[in-house]
């Protein structure tokens, strides 16, 4: 009778311990909040908007998949706006890396190992347009650090002390992993755990009867 009653608690435990490891962790976002500005032979150009980063560090490279998950910015030149909602890497080739470090109070840029013949130029664009509109590209490729717009007549660029601090956070949020393991991992356990019970019973029906005989 007590290993009757102790394989549905041992299968209850299971599913607590089962939930315990399957409790999805939370993932932190970050949205933060862009403001620069720079000129050039009385050329005014400035940045504002908002990107989108999980926190981390991250090192982009001959086509490594960038981390910004959301582009919200405006490029604008001598008051003239642009819309940039994307960002492209194509430009981080050979051994450039550009390095992107997410904090929950800064967004960080630099780069490494970067020449004339090995880019390490991150661009931000519309994605409509592509480089064929007007863009912003910040990195280094054999110069000092540099910032630039284009094809935004006229082009405006200035040099950059890299690293740069090129954000600031705005909004951190929690963002739960997806459940959907969690909830049939358990939901399997419990169904085990009643499944069996129902099993005992007619045992422990004819336990009694056997009992009653003797």
């Amino acid at each position: 009778m007590i290993k009757n009653r102790l394989i549905p608690t041992l299968a209850l435990a299971g599913a607590t311990s089962l939930a315990a490891m399957l409790t999805p962790v939370a993932a932190t976002a970050v949205t933060f909040t862009v403001n620069r500005s720079w000129s050039e032979s009385g050329n005014n150009a400035s940045l504002v908007g908002t990107v989108d980063v999980p926190v981390g560090s991250y090192t982009i490279q001959n086509g490594t998949p960038n981390p910004f998950t959301n582009v919200n910015l405006t490029l604008t030149v001598n008051s003239n706006p642009f819309t940039l909602n994307t960002a492209n890497t194509s430009n981080i080739s050979g051994t450039g890396q550009f390095l992107v470090n997410a904090t929950s109070s800064t967004l960080t840029f630099n780069t490494a190992n970067a020449d004339g013949s090995n880019p390490a130029d991150l661009a931000f664009l519309n994605s409509s347009t592509g480089f064929g509109g007007p863009f912003y590209v910040i990195g280094t490729d054999g110069d000092p650090g540099f910032e630039i717009a284009i094809n935004t007549s006229p082009n405006v660029a200035a040099s950059v002390a890299l690293s740069v601090t090129f954000g600031t956070v705005q909004q951190v949020q929690q963002v739960p992993e997806p459940a959907s393991l969690f909830g049939l991992g358990v939901l399997s356990t419990l169904g085990a755990a009643s499944t069996l019970k129902r099993k005992l019973k007619p045992s422990q029906s004819i336990e009694k009867e056997t009992t009653k005989v003797g």
